[in-house]
């Protein structure tokens, strides 16, 4: 009887856990875009994303192993077969749709540029910003709009991450700088208090630049792409995204 009792306990366990038998579920990040994905002094990854991740492991009884890769590898790497899922914060445009398999949106942002306080003569126009220095992230759909939108009359600075641009602007190198809201907030909040910067034009949500963030698998990989949607669901009803959220970012809310 006692032997039967540990028997069921055991398998009891095992189906909410990670066998070790189980293939690990390769996830692909950049780890440069703090608060959401970065690499720590310990040569890990931390952020919102890998503890939005590793829930979804867990939920999917697997164990996450995070592959750190460049920005702009990161589509191609998916596509490749070098991972499983992108989990790197990637804004879902019609352009990526074609390239990969989507979930629905984990979490919402727009475009935000700022200055700092001290810059009284910066208008979100082409007259007002010509000739200064705009930081952005290369390769990225932020970077893409600045362009279309400004064409020469800024002198665009094109980053490999975010943190490369956020240094610059730090040390004077940059008057304003072009990103997510999720991103600038949280850095603001870390470098200064959102009362050292100003806000250079309006919130822009225009759908070119995209609003929803997604995560990615291979396309054609849809058993895994819906397992993926049904567990976000699951996630923010049962209050496990709120509990992520308040770890990482005091004010700014995720979703509505």
């Amino acid at each position: 009887m006692k032997t039967a009792l540990v028997a069921a306990i055991a398998l009891l366990l095992a189906g909410g856990a990670a066998r070790a038998d189980d293939p690990p579920l390769r996830m692909g990040v950049e780890g440069a875009y703090a608060p959401f994905n970065a690499v720590g002094p310990d040569g890990k990854v931390h952020g919102f994303d890998i503890d939005f991740g590793e829930e979804l492991c867990k939920r999917l009884h697997r164990r996450c192993e995070w592959m750190v890769v460049q920005w702009d590898g990161l589509i191609p790497a998916l596509q490749a077969g070098k991972f499983d899922v992108l989990m790197s914060s990637v804004t879902m445009t019609p352009e990526r749709h074609q390239q990969v398999r989507f979930s629905k949106p984990y979490y919402f942002s727009y475009g935000l540029m700022i200055a700092r306080k001290d810059q009284q003569d910066l208008q979100f126009s082409r007259e007002g910003l010509d000739g200064r220095a705009i930081g952005v992230q290369a390769s990225t759909t932020h970077e893409h709009w600045l362009r279309e939108r400004f064409g020469t009359a800024i002198s665009i600075h094109a980053y490999p991450s975010s943190d490369d641009m956020f240094l610059d602007f730090q040390n004077g190198r940059l008057d304003a700088v072009f990103a997510e809201s999720v991103a600038m907030f949280p850095w603001m909040e870390r470098n200064g208090g959102i009362d050292a910067y100003k806000q250079i034009g309006p919130d822009i949500t225009d759908p070119a630049l995209g609003t929803e963030m997604g995560i990615a698998v291979a396309n054609g990989n849809d058993a895994l792409g819906s397992e993926i949607d049904r567990l976000i669901d699951e996630i923010v009803a049962d209050g496990t995204f709120r509990k992520i959220e308040r770890k990482y970012f005091e004010t700014l809310r995720l979703r509505p």
